[in-house]
């Protein structure tokens, strides 16, 4: 029986990328030196404790302990459930190692994401642009967060999974997938809007034809036929507004996740003036960690916002928006995780596929991507900050 190319596609790019990845980072953690004094995740496993640094802690103390909140302090219900929930569930199957749970959940969500990123982007533009698609995700110089006891790769897998059933016009599996990621992450919560700018398009209804009257009486006709499905989109913010209820009734605050950010200096000032700050000290700081730090996480913030034209053109304003939010919401406090919080942009990377239909593209994106993962990956499990 012949594998379906959506399988093996995704199945080859998810080997020969975390080969890379395990091959550079167990040479770094042996043959480079790292300063003393850092959590170890598990002090029987070196290859496991590569992968849990710095908010691993965090996810491994809420499926280890629960929650607990502090005001003015770093409190781990800055953290979503789903995925500290997931690990808890898993644990008992893993000899009750949480982390082992953590880095097995990711692993496999990193591979289900790819193979419902090719899905996705073969439905939006074709299968050789899935292809590239798949692989420019898998060998991004950060995607080895999709390895780490991080929700990056679970929140990909539950966005992706929304937006093909979404695109498939299988509201109830999109609208449960949805709700898994707004769960996931505060950012999850877009989705809704996304799936529901994919029902208005099912109607005829598009921002290309808002001016014209055969657009709105479509609307209404499919309101009158298919409002039932608007009930069902309507639980994807189930999973935050759970989360918020959960925090009230613990703490007292259902916001907690949100007044718990300015323990980690994150403080609203708008995405311009996050920018402005980041340029001036590029510019007149001493060249460092710190800036170096600064450098590619402004760097990716402003070459993601301008892929954003371009995915309007090609895919359509609903991914293009969504991207920009995506974006904007993080940078509106600090750019600081941003070369890692592109990730989950995945619009982005589906147009990076149609463009690496010209050769030198292509060859310069692979290329590229795989010589900055063996540094990033490098640099991360030496507990350097990446992102």
């Amino acid at each position: 029986m012949r594998v379906p190319r959506w399988v093996i596609i995704p199945l080859i790019a998810f080997m020969l990328s975390r080969l890379l990845i395990f091959a550079v980072g167990l040479a770094s953690d042996t043959m480079l030196p790292t300063d003393p004094g850092h959590w170890v995740a598990a002090p029987d496993s070196q290859f496991l404790s590569m992968w849990a640094k710095w908010d691993s802690q965090y996810y491994d103390d809420i499926a280890t302990n629960g929650y607990w909140f502090s005001p003015g302090q770093q409190s781990n219900v800055a953290f979503f459930p789903v995925y500290p929930l997931l690990m808890r569930v898993t644990a008992p199957l893993t000899g009750k190692s949480v982390i082992l749970a953590g880095f097995i959940l990711s692993n496999l969500a990193f591979l289900g994401s790819l193979v419902f990123f090719y899905l996705l982007t073969e439905l939006e533009l074709d299968a050789d642009s899935a292809k590239r698609a798949v692989f420019y995700l898998a060998f991004f110089p950060t995607s080895f967060f999709f390895n780490c006891v991080y929700t990056e790769s679970t929140f990909l897998l539950f966005s992706l999974a929304t937006m093909y059933f979404a695109r498939r016009h299988q509201w109830f599996p999109a609208a449960l997938m949805g709700m898994l990621a707004s769960a996931t992450r505060n950012l999850g919560v877009l989705l809704w809007a996304l799936v529901m700018w994919e029902w208005l398009r099912e109607q005829g209804w598009t921002l290309k034809t808002i001016h014209k009257k055969e657009s709105w009486v479509s609307l209404w006709h499919g309101f009158q036929q298919h409002w039932f499905d608007l009930f069902i989109i309507a639980i994807i913010p189930l999973g935050l507004l759970v989360y918020m209820y959960f925090l009230r009734a613990n703490f007292e605050r259902p916001f907690a996740f949100i007044e718990t950010q300015a323990a980690w200096g994150r403080v609203n000032i708008g995405p311009l003036a996050v920018i402005s700050k980041n340029v001036k000290v590029l510019m007149d700081g001493v060249i460092n960690k710190g800036w170096l730090t600064n450098l590619w996480n402004t760097a990716t913030l402003l070459l993601f916002l301008a892929l954003i034209p371009f995915i309007w053109i090609r895919l359509g304003e609903g991914y293009a928006i969504y991207v920009l939010i995506m974006l904007l919401v993080p940078a509106a406090s600090a750019t600081g995780s941003m070369i890692r919080y592109v990730l989950t942009a995945f619009p982005a990377f589906m147009l990076l596929g149609w463009w690496g239909r010209r050769e030198s593209v292509d060859r310069s994106l692979m290329s590229s991507f795989a010589v900055l993962l063996g540094m990033f990956v490098t640099i991360f499990v030496n507990w350097v900050f990446v992102g």
